[in-house]
This record gives structure tokens, C-alpha cells and sequence, in this order.
């Protein structure tokens, strides 16, 4: 059983691989303070990952986003919208966190296959 480490580090990998299921937290990178800019900014770090990893959002299969303000539900399911692949959505949840960088609006986890 093979364990790939995509960008290991000491505290954490930046992805992990295992029996070609990739788990990875995503966090955007344009820190505006709008949660639509942020959840795109976090979604292309998705794209990015999972094309290092031989996989695209097709394969995801499970979701979770993390969002601080209740309020901004809808402006993260508009981005959520336009990006995800119609009639391949994965398994998805939503939760209000309070999240450790104060500049973030929105995480997002997910696991997804990869081709093989």
C-alpha cells in the first residue's frame, strides 16, 4: 500500500494519496474579503491539485466546505455552482466554522479518485 505526499512539509502534505483517493483541504489564495471570490479562489487550488494528481473535479466524491458566515451561504453556492461538474456533483456538506486564518471566509475539503 502506497502513500504518496504531494508537498510534504513537517506539520502537514500539501495532498495524500492512498489506493488512488486523494484527500485534500483547500484554502484560496485571493484573500478579498468576498466569500463568491474566495470559494472560486479555493475551488482553482482544486483544479490545480487534483491535475497534479492525474484526476479533475469529475472524480470527486465527497465535500466538505467549511464557511464562518451563515450569511454568505449564497454567495459560496454561486461560485459552488458555476465551477462544479453538472450531473457529476459529489457527496457534499456545509458547515459554519469558525476558521484559523481570520482572513478566511471558506475551506474546502475533499476526496476524489484519481485515473487511473
Amino acid at each position: 500500500m502506497t502513500i504518496t505526499r504531494i508537498d510534504p512539509a513537517d506539520r502537514w502534505s500539501e495532498a495524500v494519496i492512498h489506493e488512488n483517493v486523494i484527500y485534500y483541504t483547500s484554502v484560496p489564495t485571493n484573500l478579498v474579503n468576498d466569500a463568491y471570490l474566495q470559494t472560486q479562489s479555493a475551488l482553482a487550488e482544486i483544479d490545480k491539485i487534483l491535475a497534479r494528481a492525474n484526476s479533475d473535479k469529475t472524480r470527486i466524491l465527497d465535500v466538505t466546505l467549511f464557511l464562518v458566515n451563515k450569511s454568505d451561504f449564497a454567495a459560496m453556492n454561486k461560485a459552488w455552482d458555476e465551477w462544479v461538474a453538472k450531473g457529476k456533483a459529489p457527496v457534499r456538506c456545509t458547515v459554519q466554522a469558525e476558521l484559523m486564518k481570520v482572513e478566511y471566509l471558506v475551506e474546502i475539503k475533499i476526496v476524489a479518485a484519481v485515473n487511473q
